[in-house]
């Protein structure tokens, strides 16, 4: 609508409000809408909606299903008609009307959210004025076209959205300082896991609701057990807070929801049916189908890897949880606290530490706990002294003179699930990872995001059973186990951002099982009995994905890719060139800090030839990964792509990503005959000043190319993209 001509008519332009009261922005906004109302709709149709309370209709996804005129009439479910179920003029306008009203009744009631609503209703006054001038100069008989259906659908949408926000209040306005305003100190975004007075304890209104009903209905329908606790595992985290995919994927493996990589598929199905990374995301989709969670848009990315769940269906998925007793954070009237539920999981919320149940002695039966997660703790190394041998119930269990183990303890996830590092956790006292040991049958450990632990304990090598190793950005771990084979069971190890590690066990390569291997690095580190080279990762027969740091001058690209040419189960390959991390014969200790330099512009000095020793150059034609698909090359150091890297010989690769290149100019001379095998779907191509290449000939090296994505990169010139650089291909209907 930014392209309508102004009218000559006389219609009122209301001044933009202040955003520290929402009211007149609402009145102003409802005002406009209500005189559009009366353009369209007539007057037989305009009041034969009665609504009482929001309470009877906080549940309409779509609010245009309404009662008849002889009484109100209560919803099941949630359906939405579609759009053809309804006159156009009959739905766009009363829709967005009643919204509106609703959110006026609401907004008195919440004074937290009143600069939002503001902020957010204010956007939309200038083009709905717009749009009713619009109106106003032709006849009585307007017509909404196209693109105005669409604009108000939108901002339908964001109404909508913002109205769901607002929690159902008792009437009784709650006490100023009471417990909702006890927050955190910033942490995610300022808001911290809050006690919902609102929601979870005006818990006889939330059943009252259909959404609750809804939910309830979707999640007794759900065909397993299993993902009912998928389902309800997300009663753990705030609402609307963004739940990474590969995070869910790990705690349900280590819940034992989720197939285990390398266990043999079912009779009937094909091995990658059964690969948990499929599974998960079959049954995110089924909850996105249910409208149980949302996904989060990404346009950079070709489909979302996150979700969230609105704060009506999240409080429902609370009472539910707390109904089953799977999870007992919420109590009334309280801020969320750390309590051992009946089936045995334990969520570290904020202050848990300060609870009696921090201490060993106060925990009770801790030798049937199964889980134990962290929403909101910055220190949770005291839950390391509930499984130590000194812990009472273990005595009791097992006998004074019996080995402790504590059989039961499946999952124990005290790092960051967030995706963002605006929490810090810290381990105040590393050596109580020592009491790992007797967390025998442990298949989930997570430290993400954890600081100060430098080393891992050697106890983390008694871990047999541990399936997934999350170490990712903890940025003072020096190093990892010597003996790290002993993990035999181990098939995710993600190390991303442990930018103090220089280099990798030798053992680490006797890891048969590993499947997943994030963060390796190659160093200058040149003692070959006790550290473990690219090429020697070839014994991992079953390894999938791989990302590497190179910290090594004279490791080429000939080199990089001589080394992992024969990794035959090879689908993802991830690879940054960093900096030359010069490795010292003599460690430092005392918490000495190493420098790291990591910059986009490194690149090793020319005509710098490989260590004697290592693999030479070689004349033969170099070949990627036979079943390689998805490439990633990050502050690529040469000038040109090597022959073996230019587009008709890249086999079956789908998705090739090169950011970050200072000196790369281009993919290189071709001809059109030789592109047309050229596979690759997804192409990124982000900072790279020099590299030169036009639409047409991306069209002519990349024909079944489907999304581009271009940034920062001013020379990749006439692409058809949007305003962030984005292109996709349009999906024949």
């Amino acid at each position: 609508m930014a392209s309508e001509e102004p009218s000559n008519q006389q219609t009122v332009i209301l001044p933009p409000r202040t955003k520290d009261d929402p009211t007149p922005a609402i009145r102003d906004i409802l005002e406009i809408v209500d005189n559009l109302h009366k353009k369209f709709v007539p007057p037989s149709q305009n009041e034969q909606v009665l609504i009482t309370s929001r309470s009877d209709v906080a549940h309409l996804t779509n609010p245009s299903q309404v009662p008849e005129k002889e009484g109100l009439k209560k919803t099941t479910s949630l359906p939405v008609p579609s759009l053809t179920e309804q006159d156009d003029t009959e739905r766009y306008i009363p829709k967005l009307r009643r919204n509106l009203r609703l959110l006026k009744e609401d907004v008195v009631k919440l004074q937290d959210l009143r600069c939002e609503v503001a902020d957010e209703v204010g956007k939309h006054i200038t083009p709905l004025e717009k749009l009713l001038k619009k109106v106003e100069k032709v006849s009585s008989n307007a017509v909404l076209t196209k693109g105005m259906k669409k604009d108000l659908e939108d901002i339908n949408k964001k109404i909508f959205n913002l109205m769901c926000q607002v929690p159902l209040l008792p009437n009784k306005r709650r006490k100023p300082g009471g417990l909702d305003s006890e927050g955190g100190d910033g942490e995610n975004n300022g808001k911290g896991i809050e006690c919902l007075p609102a929601i979870h304890v005006n818990e006889e209104d939330l059943k009252r609701l259909a959404v609750f009903r809804h939910v309830r209905d979707k999640f007794k329908n759900l065909s397993s057990n299993h993902k009912k606790i998928c389902l309800l595992s997300f009663a753990v985290f705030p609402e609307n807070q963004e739940v990474n995919r590969t995070m869910l994927m790990y705690w349900w493996i280590g819940e034992g929801i989720l197939p285990e990589e390398n266990v043999k598929p079912k009779k009937g199905t094909q091995p990658d049916d059964e690969r948990p990374e499929d599974v998960v995301k079959a049954i995110l989709d089924e909850f996105v189908e249910k409208r149980l969670i949302e996904p989060v848009e990404n346009k950079r990315k070709e489909e979302p890897n996150s979700y969230k769940m609105t704060p009506f269906v999240h409080s429902s998925v609370v009472l539910i949880s707390k109904e089953i007793k799977l999870f007992d954070i919420y109590r009334k009237g309280e801020k969320p606290t750390m309590h051992k539920s009946d089936l045995n999981k334990v969520c570290l919320v904020e202050g848990s530490s300060s609870q009696p149940e921090a201490k060993a002695t106060k925990m009770p039966d801790v030798n049937l706990i199964e889980t134990v997660f962290n929403v909101s703790e910055r220190f949770p190394d005291f839950a390391f002294k509930w499984f130590s041998e000194d812990q009472p119930s273990a005595k009791k269990k097992f006998g004074p003179m019996s080995k402790t183990v504590f059989k039961s303890l499946k999952v124990f996830y005290l790092g960051r699930w967030e995706r963002t590092a605006k929490r810090h956790i810290e381990v105040e006292n590393p050596e109580l990872m020592r009491h790992l040991k007797h967390m025998t049958k442990l298949r989930l450990l997570s430290f993400q995001g954890i600081s100060r632990i430098e080393r891992l304990d050697d106890a983390v090598c008694k871990l047999r059973e541990l399936i997934i190793l999350d170490l990712r950005a903890c940025y003072n771990l020096e190093k990892l186990p010597e003996k790290i084979d002993s993990l035999k069971a181990l098939t995710y190890l993600d190390i991303t951002d442990c930018y103090m590690i220089d280099r990798m066990p030798k053992r680490l390569s006797w890891l048969n099982n590993l499947v997943v291997l994030k963060g390796f690095v190659v160093s200058d580190a040149n003692d070959e009995e006790k550290v473990c080279t690219l090429a020697e990762l070839v014994h991992l027969e079953k390894l999938r994905k791989l990302s590497i740091t190179i910290n090594k001058g004279d490791f080429s690209v000939n080199d990089l890719f001589l080394a992992v040419e024969e990794f035959k189960s090879l689908e993802k390959f991830k690879v940054a060139w960093g900096g030359i991390n010069e490795h010292k014969k003599v460690e430092t200790t005392g918490g000495v800090v190493r420098e790291l330099i990591r910059t986009m512009t490194w690149a090793p000095p020319k005509g710098q030839a490989s260590q004697e020793g290592k693999l030479p150059k070689v004349s033969k034609q170099i070949q990627l990964p036979k079943n390689l698909k998805k490439l990633d090359l990050q502050c690529f150091p040469d000038r040109d792509l090597p022959p073996w890297l230019k587009p008709h010989k890249l086999g079956g690769l789908e998705k090739l990503y090169i950011k970050g290149g200072t000196e790369l100019t281009g993919f290189g001379k071709f001809e059109t005959e030789e592109t047309k095998e050229c596979k690759v779907k997804v192409l990124r191509l982000k900072f790279l000043p020099r590299f030169k290449v036009e639409w047409r000939e991306l069209g002519e090296l990349f024909p079944k190319l489907e999304f581009l994505d271009k940034y920062q990169s001013p020379q990749v010139s006439f692409c058809p993209c949007d305003g962030i650089g984005i292109w996709r291909k349009k999906t024949q209907v």
